[in-house]
């Protein structure tokens, strides 16, 4: 095909223009399909305070490289409420700046000796508190500037963690998750936006991966579409890594603490209690629910929607092999584990109206969602009804309107001990035996209620009985099951 001078250079800049984009839309490609082994590994608070257990952390990061980790941290242990009690107490400001300082410093200078190392880290250190000094001249601070407030310990630690891990022979660079994660603008507890986060994970994440470099994200935040930082409430980089995991197509997401794993009890409540190798989503959430501390409740959301499994590991016991939470774990346990709450209060809802009436029950709930209280544990007869509540906020407003059209009593002299377990309802004799144990030791359950799920049984107990009865209930059922394939301490 023969082409005049005119449509030939047309043509040859036609074909540049499409090679330009084809090679351009190659690489995005490359980058959003780039499915390589990657695990999520998470560090708390208190295993980033302390010199030792920085240390402890490059050893386990350098050890993991081939694995491709990338690498979510909290700020250092009592930074955020230091941070956050500026806004309560403006007057104590310069005072807890000062703190938040030195709590860095002494970290920094024990972690480095050459002073050049030491000055540019505290340099970072200061840079960031001038932006808190700045944030907190105005005293009355909307909920998007708390969150902002708030992310500048992650922001710290994250830098200080990331050096450490240069210093230790590892290439690794700081990731700000406003850089990443998406969220809603409900600031204090904000909601990641799952395409948009994947996005912006995948375009950062994986080319800083595929170069050989281990990222180091800040926990705990996010930012709205139009650049807002956002919280994902207390314990959230639980709940960032798991974003983080799903998101990127993790093959582990791993939760690094201050304990081996998710026992079957309170180990400060149960001496015997043991540690629990493999444990369900559905166990897991319910414990987080219900009492657990290991675990942030939201934290494992995203991991069930990909299936990822998630391992509780101890950073001060790196050989512990921890507990795996899985889709399915093969157990025949009846009881894995008991979790307890106190302080929780039992509102009585009594009414003769209730009986063959429609929406009663929509109105009485109505009332608590009004004043933003969320209901734990319900237990209705046909005149009346229990529920059990965390937060007592408002409780006086609830039970005012409620007896408008109802005999109201709120109690706050109560726990909640719940027996979780994939098999815990599947006998009747497991309940029996509940009760059976409880009677022969002269404890009252005042209300009962079983959990949707099948697999969470809750009692309601004088709270000065709470600790008597998790211990009776964990020695005398949960370890006489002989399915039991938990591991002693």
């Amino acid at each position: 095909m023969n082409f005049s001078p005119q449509s030939r250079e047309k043509h040859i800049i036609s074909y540049k223009c499409n090679f330009t984009i084809n090679l351009a839309w190659a690489r995005i490609t490359a980058v959003y399909n780039d499915e390589e082994n990657m695990i999520i590994v998470k560090f708390g608070g208190t295993s980033v305070s302390s010199k030792s257990r920085v240390l402890n952390i490059c050893e386990i990061v350098s050890k993991r490289v081939a694995e491709r980790p990338v690498v979510v941290v909290s700020a250092l242990a009592g930074v955020t409420d230091l941070l956050l009690s500026i806004t309560k107490f403006p007057q104590k400001s310069k005072n807890n700046i000062s703190k938040v300082k030195e709590l860095h410093v002494d970290l920094i200078k024990g972690i480095w000796k050459e002073p050049s190392s030491i000055n540019r880290i505290v340099s970072y250190i200061d840079s960031v508190l001038a932006e808190v000094r700045k944030l907190v001249k105005n005293h009355n601070l909307a909920k998007s500037s708390v969150d902002k407030l708030s992310s500048f310990g992650e922001i710290m630690s994250s830098y200080v963690v990331s050096e450490a891990l240069k210093q230790s022979g590892v290439n690794s660079q700081q990731v700000l998750a406003t850089e990443l994660i998406v969220t809603d603008s409900n600031f204090g507890e904000a909601e990641f936006i799952p395409e948009a986060t994947q996005m912006k994970a995948k375009q950062i994440i994986r080319p800083l991966l595929n170069n050989g470099i281990v990222p180091v994200v800040t926990g705990f935040i996010g930012s709205t579409k139009d650049g807002r930082t956002t919280t994902l409430g207390r314990g959230g980089s639980d709940y960032s890594a798991s974003i983080l995991g799903y998101c990127l197509n993790a093959d582990e997401i791993e939760i690094w603490t201050d304990v081996d794993g998710i026992l079957t009890a309170d180990p400060r409540l149960v001496k015997t209690a043991r540690l629990i190798d493999k444990i369900s989503y559905r166990e897991a959430s319910e414990l987080a629910t219900f009492g657990a501390k290991v675990l942030h409740p939201r934290a494992i959301r995203p991991a069930i929607k990909a299936k990822i499994p998630v391992r509780i590991l101890n950073s001060l016991n790196p050989e512990s092999k921890g507990t795996v939470i899985l889709e399915k774990t093969g157990s025949k346990n009846s009881i894995t584990a008991i979790s307890s709450k106190t302080k929780v209060t039992l509102v009585n809802i009594y009414s003769t109206e209730m009986l063959l009436s429609k929406g009663f029950l929509a109105r009485i709930f109505e009332v608590f969602a009004r004043y933003n209280i969320s209901i734990d544990l319900v237990s209705v007869s046909e005149v009346s009804v229990s529920v059990t509540l965390d937060n007592k906020d408002s409780i006086g407003s609830v039970i005012k309107e409620l007896s408008a059209f109802a005999s109201v009593s709120a109690s706050e002299d109560f726990g909640v001990v719940s027996l979780i377990g994939e098999g815990v309802v599947a006998s009747s004799r497991n309940i029996s035996r509940i009760f059976d144990t409880l009677d022969k030791e002269g404890i009252l359950v005042k209300m009962v209620s079983l959990g949707s799920t099948d697999i969470n049984v809750s009692l309601i107990i004088n709270h000065e009985k709470l600790e008597d009865a998790v211990r009776i209930l964990h020695d005398q059922i949960l370890l006489s099951n002989t399915n039991y394939i938990g591991a002693k301490r």
